[in-house]
């Protein structure tokens, strides 16, 4: 690896540290355990609909679905949840998520891989269609879940009160770390990134793995979708937020190229924590909310900027 690639993988930490000094020295409770944990919780959705963003990025596309698929999935599993299937099973209700996630990403793999259709496109339409389901499968209402296991995943807690919705974030890093560096699946992914044309020639066959890696995506986003319910105590139509937008802009934070082939595990979590950091920086500087959204958009934007940079300079 040259030095300039070096420098790219070291660079979100180098801005997260930053960060945590700078805040620290505006405000000196910000540190706080409790902050903290907060922020461990926070990090969970984001960065776990990150890693899916960055498994497709890294193979030179895109998927929009994350936000909507949140929410149809949500409410997929907050109705199995409402009417007693398999008389509430929270195992099933796992299931139900990661299987309906899995779903969702086949189906935006089928359409780029299969179809050829540019992935923009595909996933901007899947979302559309994943947005009108939220809204249809609750009615447009909220569904409530109380005294439930499953609240377990957003609110629990482990030793040292460590949130167990963080814990399978990590959980989550391990098993895309193995996959990325350990399997020929993730030497595909990266190729296909670099030089989709090549791979092909060379015999390998692109549409599995594509639909392969869009379907893992799928699948952390119904884990999302999960973790989402459990810890707020409800399902919604528009529990999504900007989770979307959020789990993009950290894995570009965290190093991976929207031109494909290159992306860390590690960098990605880092840049979901600077996500979640800013957020939650901007709520204890008392940063009106509707400017809270501009300035997200400039960090987000100066991020594309810097990724663009050093994509010229890496090349030369």
């Amino acid at each position: 690896m040259s030095n300039k690639a070096k420098i790219k993988d070291i660079t979100p930490l180098i801005v997260l540290l930053f960060m945590i000094l700078v805040l620290n020295t505006l405000n000196r409770d910000f540190m706080s355990i409790s902050t903290m944990l907060n922020l461990m919780q926070q990090v969970s959705v984001v960065g776990t609909v990150a890693l899916g963003a960055m498994v497709v990025i890294i193979s030179g596309g895109i998927d929009f679905t994350a936000g909507f698929g949140i929410a149809m999935i949500g409410m997929a599993g907050g109705t199995i949840f409402r009417l007693g299937v398999m008389d509430g099973n929270i195992f099933f209700v796992v299931f139900a998520c990661l299987a309906f996630g899995a779903i969702l990403g086949a189906v935006n793999g089928v359409l780029v891989a299969r179809l050829n259709i540019v992935p923009f496109i595909a996933t901007l339409a899947v979302m559309s269609i994943a947005q009108g389901m939220s809204m249809r499968i609750g009615r447009g209402n909220m569904v409530m879940i109380r005294n439930s296991p499953i609240l377990w995943f957003g609110q629990g807690r482990l030793p040292l009160n460590i949130p167990v919705s963080f814990a399978i974030l990590m959980l989550f890093c391990l098993i895309t770390y193995l996959i990325l560096n350990k399997t020929k699946i993730g030497v595909y992914i990266y190729a296909i990134g670099g030089n989709e044309d090549t791979v092909r020639y060379i015999g390998i066959n692109v549409i599995k793995y594509k639909i392969l890696l869009y379907t893992l995506a799928g699948t952390y986003t119904g884990a999302a979708a999960l973790l989402t319910i459990s810890r707020l105590g409800l399902a919604a139509p528009n529990i999504y937020g900007s989770t979307l937008l959020d789990a993009i802009a950290a894995a570009v934070i965290g190093g991976t190229s929207l031109s494909g082939g290159r992306g860390k595990v590690l960098g990605t979590f880092v840049g979901a924590v600077i996500i979640v950091l800013i957020s939650t920086a901007l709520v204890y500087l008392n940063v009106r909310p509707e400017m809270q959204d501009v300035f997200k958009g400039g960090v987000i934007l100066l991020a594309l900027c810097f990724d663009v940079f050093l994509n010229k300079i890496l090349k030369e």
